[in-house]
């Protein structure tokens, strides 16, 4: 499994958007957009392992900003 394939299972799973990804591995959200063009695309980039990385320990510590439960503050 790619990178790219990684990160797509990860929004999946985690319910995650392309903003709270940004946010969470520290990237603007068009480079998120780029990670995620098919590979044939030529503005396409790929996922840095480091940001797969960073952001499955983020989810598994449970440091994600957004409330999944949707309450207010």
């Amino acid at each position: 499994m790619n990178n790219r394939e990684r990160l797509m299972d990860l929004i999946t799973e985690h319910g995650l958007d392309r903003h709270e990804i940004a946010d969470l591995v520290k990237v603007r959200r068009d480079i998120v957009d780029r990670w995620l063009l098919s590979n044939e695309s030529r503005a396409h980039e790929e996922v840095p392992e480091m940001a797969i990385e960073l952001l499955e320990l983020k989810l598994k510590l449970g440091l994600r900003k957004r409330s999944e439960s949707g309450a207010s503050s």
